[in-house]
């Protein structure tokens, strides 16, 4: 058995950073001290954008009233409160860039090197973060450009980003990599795989799972907008487009079997839209798997839905730190130019009114 050791180190683990409650692992604390400079096994970053998870930024610009400045002003005011990138409704965050500014004596790794733009392979609820701009937004698109600080603790994994895709493109992938990888994992040849939600999460899915499920599989998409279904249409063509409210499972249901499909072995929620889990539930054979990518998941409905209907499937939480760091995204991103297209973002253009310090 290995020892615990260094693995439980407050300076390792981030703990020394949790500032409320003291002693809390860093992506449960309310506040982290962002303000002390990084220890001897952390490396700093001077921030460039951030990348908010699609849950959260619906929820900020509908709060925000979709105004450009409100959206600035709420998530400075939420970095400035607590330290990170946490959103108090959702409790989710997402992920950034930035260039290598100091790096510790004792971080292990490839060698960084100053001026290196690096992704943080963990959500921004984690990541000791302060920002002194934010923006100019785009209510279009939850990639914000910012300025600040953000400190990469120990055990943290991060990447390098690709000098080869641009940086929307990349920043978008190392925000729902694990969709792919986990469904290259588990799906198999001849398997039924449906997805719930066709943004970035589940249009990447729809990718994997068609390599993963091949000719005699099927890949089921269900999704209420006919902008998004359209843009899985040119992206995935094989992929079975289905409109249909995913929070409405006899629609959803009745729609796939009309389009002559069955219960899924694998099916995945990658909706921003709470109120899945039955559907999912539903939609999945009783030796099947459901894989939660959303952070809208409620996992007591989950759970206790799956008892309700006297379902054996597999409720899975993917792990966002998969073997492959995204190198199976990355790859498929360079192979597939109509996913690459989908993944781009608008460009946020100057918002008058919005200080820039």
């Amino acid at each position: 058995m290995q020892e615990l050791g260094w693995r439980i180190e407050p300076a390792v683990t981030g703990i020394h950073r949790s500032l409320k409650p003291l002693g809390a692992l860093p992506h449960i604390a309310d506040k982290l001290d962002a303000d002390t400079g990084p220890n001897a096994f952390e490396f700093s970053l001077d921030v460039e954008m951030l990348h908010i998870d699609a849950t959260s930024y619906r929820v900020i610009r509908e709060r925000a009233g979709s105004d450009p400045h409100a959206i600035a002003d709420l998530i400075r005011s939420i970095v400035a409160e607590r330290g990170k990138m946490q959103n108090p409704w959702t409790g989710s965050g997402g992920v950034l860039v930035g260039r290598v500014d100091t790096v510790g004596v004792h971080v292990e790794g490839d060698v960084l090197a100053r001026g290196q733009r690096v992704v943080p392979l963990v959500s921004l609820i984690a990541l000791p973060l302060r920002l002194v701009d934010v923006g100019p937004v785009d209510p279009g698109s939850a990639q914000i450009p910012a300025r600040g600080r953000a400190i990469v603790t120990a055990r943290m994994p991060w990447a390098i980003l690709p000098d080869d895709l641009p940086l929307d493109v990349a920043l978008t992938a190392f925000d729902v990599y694990p969709a792919a990888w986990h469904v290259r994992q588990r799906a198999r040849p001849g398997d039924h795989v449906v997805i719930l939600g066709a943004g970035h999460a589940g249009v990447l899915a729809a990718v994997a799972a068609g390599e993963a499920v091949g000719e005699t599989g099927r890949v089921t998409v269900v999704d209420s907008s006919d902008r998004s279904l359209q843009r899985l249409r040119s992206v995935a063509p094989p992929a079975r487009a289905i409109r249909a409210d995913a929070t409405d499972p006899v629609a959803v249901g009745r729609a796939i079997e009309e389009d002559g499909g069955g219960t899924a072995e694998l099916t995945l929620i990658c909706t921003s839209a709470p109120g899945c889990e039955g559907t999912a539930i539903l939609l999945t054979s009783q030796t099947g798997t459901i894989l939660f990518f959303s952070t809208a998941t409620s996992f007591p409905a989950a759970a206790l839905g799956t008892d309700t209907f006297g379902s054996g499937a597999e409720l899975v939480i993917p792990n966002g730190c998969t073997p492959d760091r995204g190198s199976y995204t990355l790859d498929l991103l360079r192979e597939n130019p109509g996913l690459l297209d989908c993944f781009r973002h608008r460009v946020a253009r100057q918002q008058p009114g919005i200080p820039r310090s």
